[in-house]
């Protein structure tokens, strides 16, 4: 008897007539781009609550607030110099740093609209906030004059503290990064010097008290971000070319992430599964994934570049929505002067497998197995759904129901082969928040 094979979804298709309806891609699983009504950017945070994202344009003295798919929902104008960005732990408020206006504002996150605005004092020129220890901290100075000040509004009348003259350890306004895990701890690098300057500080009980510092090599900082759980900080430098984790407790080195020239960008996922590291890179990728502490790359993301027409990611251009779901990115390409936001399907590819016998007699049992496979592992309880095709459900197929997967990927089903003729398996696994969907198929010989 000649067997014939098929390789594949399409083939069963062909041999059996189905009509593999409802398998394709899901629509988030596309990556998505829109142009921007900016020029340049500061900084950009993600608000999970009303499902929007803030970039800062100094340039224009704007935030530009849009929607996860990109759409442009509004520019907030009148904010005079909008360099950092920091998000209130419930989303409620944006504060956004001033840098020509010596001051620090407050946007309601519901109304788009600003309800305060805090002087920092004259020549200030704050920059960087971020959240910590109950206050809004943030960089200033010119420089040889860096210092940190902060706003603290928990109080009926605020508290501004920036003392005159900056100098304490920073050239220039350092960059600053925390923790919701640990919010009493605040870390500071310059964006000035060569070699690094990084600063740790403990802001739980007022005053900073710096615990540790370092002159690390590497050049000025272009991003940090601190772990969920306070315990490394990830820096984007121009050199050395990979991204470089440190210890909160002392500063010493606990991780590289290998990427290239020149990274200046970084990312983590709330929950602190997944680590993106970007470079400004035209020609190669631009964009990174790695699982915390594993110089591993689970995935990467080359941004369309030519010999004539570049596309780059832009520095601290990198941000993650609340739930891990999207991953989005700052670019621009050497043709256009504005902006583009670009959101990134941040899952990894999964693999299905599928193997049975070329061919089995009616009324035996057909044993198939198979394995499901990705650079990050599944969850507990991921299952596989399994139709079967055959002359009398050439189209519509008949659900055999769903199986589990096994914690090493396997998984396997029995049919009873009660149908002489060409019968045909698809496996199906309909992807999750990390992982994108995949499908495998086989057909047997029923003699």
């Amino acid at each position: 008897m000649h067997i014939r094979k098929f390789a594949g979804r399409a083939a069963v298709s062909a041999a059996l007539g189905i009509s593999l309806l409802g398998f394709g891609p899901c629509a988030s699983a596309a990556d998505s781009s829109t142009q921007l009504p900016i020029t340049s950017h500061e900084d950009l945070v993600v608000d999970g609550v009303h499902q929007h994202v803030f970039i800062s344009d100094s340039a224009s003295g704007s935030v530009v607030v849009t929607g996860y798919d990109g759409t442009v929902v509004k520019q907030i104008d009148s904010e005079p110099g909008a360099s950092g960005l920091a998000l209130s732990a419930d989303s409620g408020t944006l504060y956004v740093a001033l840098r020509t206006a010596d001051a620090i504002s407050a946007i309601d996150t519901a109304t788009l609209q600003e309800t305060a605005r805090y002087y920092t004092g004259a020549g200030t020129a704050p920059r960087y906030p971020a959240i910590a220890g109950g206050k809004v901290w943030f960089g200033y100075g010119g420089d040889a004059a860096g210092g940190i000040g902060y706003v603290d509004v928990s109080g009926t009348d605020p508290v501004i503290y920036a003392p005159s003259g900056g100098g304490r350890t920073f050239y220039s306004a350092p960059m600053l990064a925390s923790s919701p895990g640990n919010p009493g701890l605040l870390v500071a690098g310059d964006v000035s010097t060569s070699p690094m300057q990084l600063a740790v500080y403990d802001v739980s009980t007022g005053d900073e008290r710096q615990t540790a510092y370092a002159s690390v090599s590497g050049g000025s900082v272009s991003d940090l971000a601190v772990t969920p759980d306070g315990k490394d900080v990830v820096v984007a430098s121009g050199s050395p070319y990979y991204h470089q984790s440190y210890l909160t407790s002392d500063l010493s080195p606990s991780s590289r992430y290998t990427t290239g020239a020149y990274p200046n960008a970084v990312a983590i996922t709330p929950d602190g599964s997944t680590i993106a590291a970007g470079l400004d890179a035209p020609y190669d990728p631009d964009v990174y994934l790695f699982k915390p502490g594993v110089d591993t790359q689970l995935k990467s993301y080359d941004f369309p570049s030519t010999s004539t027409n570049t596309t780059t990611l832009q520095d601290a251009g990198l941000a993650w929505a609340p739930d891990g779901s999207r991953l989005f990115a700052l670019t621009k390409t050497y043709d256009l002067s504005t902006l583009t936001l670009r959101v990134l399907d941040q899952r990894v590819e999964s693999t299905l497998t599928l193997q049975a016998p070329e061919s089995v007699r009616q009324g035996k049992k057909v044993s198939v197995s198979g394995t499901l496979s990705a650079s990050v592992p599944f969850a507990a309880g991921t299952k596989v759904d399994v139709t079967r095709y055959d002359d009398t459900h050439p189209e519509e197929g008949v659900s055999l129901g769903s199986y589990s997967v096994a914690d090493n990927g396997t998984y396997k089903f029995t049919d009873l082969a009660d149908t002489a003729g060409w019968v045909g398996y698809v496996v199906h696994y309909a992807g999750d928040a990390k992982h994108t969907e995949a499908s495998a198929s086989v057909n047997i010989q029923v003699s």
